[in-house]
């Protein structure tokens, strides 16, 4: 993976001090708006080096994404779940990413920002997909390659509806944006991924 990404490379090895830089970029991004924060400011008030910081985070878009997202995928609410539970959690997940005050702030430089650099735009991908990606093959009992593939293509599907139905009802479609929708959106995952493995089951019959 390339060090411009931002996502992994150049990690400082106390963990206090990325919590701290992230803590300090989202009060600044939620005070001062994109273009009130910059990686100078960042460092003076989190008390970092400018050119540590810098090591770390390539870019202000590399450190708004990790102050975001998180440095690493949070799983744990995947935990103890079946794929329904995995798609009830992608779309109420992603609702509650795109709801975020910070969020909305940095949405449309952030999307101008990876437009203009693949390696933080692919890294950004495989870095938050492939984990959630993984646990959905698992949860569906994927077993020949051909079948972990088919599960990883669905599962990327599901997580491409999810966030897209989720940027638009906090955007465009804010005045429908109720939990009735979202729970519509769901059931409707739900019922397209089941009819999915069934495709697949009744595949592998004997004719």
């Amino acid at each position: 993976m390339s060090e411009d990404s931002g996502l992994k490379s150049g990690r400082p090895r106390d963990a206090s001090i990325d919590e701290r830089v992230l803590l300090v970029a989202r009060e600044l991004l939620t005070k001062n708006g994109w273009h009130g924060l910059s990686l100078r400011l960042v460092a003076q008030q989190a008390g970092v080096g400018r050119a540590s910081l810098a090591r770390r985070w390539p870019s202000k878009a590399a450190l708004v994404l990790d102050a975001i997202l998180g440095v690493t995928p949070d799983l744990a609410p995947f935990e103890g779940t079946d794929v329904d539970g995995w798609i009830e959690w992608v779309v109420r997940g992603s609702h509650e990413l795109y709801s975020r005050p910070e969020v909305k702030v940095a949405l449309p430089w952030l999307l101008l920002a990876l437009a203009e650099n693949g390696d933080l735009r692919q890294a950004l991908w495989s870095n938050f997909t492939g984990p959630a990606v993984e646990l959905f093959s698992e949860d569906v009992g994927a077993a020949s390659v051909a079948e972990q593939q088919k599960s990883e293509l669905v599962a990327r599907a599901v997580l491409a509806m999810a966030a897209g139905a989720a940027l638009l009802m906090t955007t465009v479609a804010s005045d429908d944006d109720s939990a009735a929708l979202r729970e519509q959106i769901t059931e409707l995952l739900t019922a397209g991924v089941a009819a999915v493995s069934a495709d697949r089951v009744d595949d592998g019959l004997p004719g």
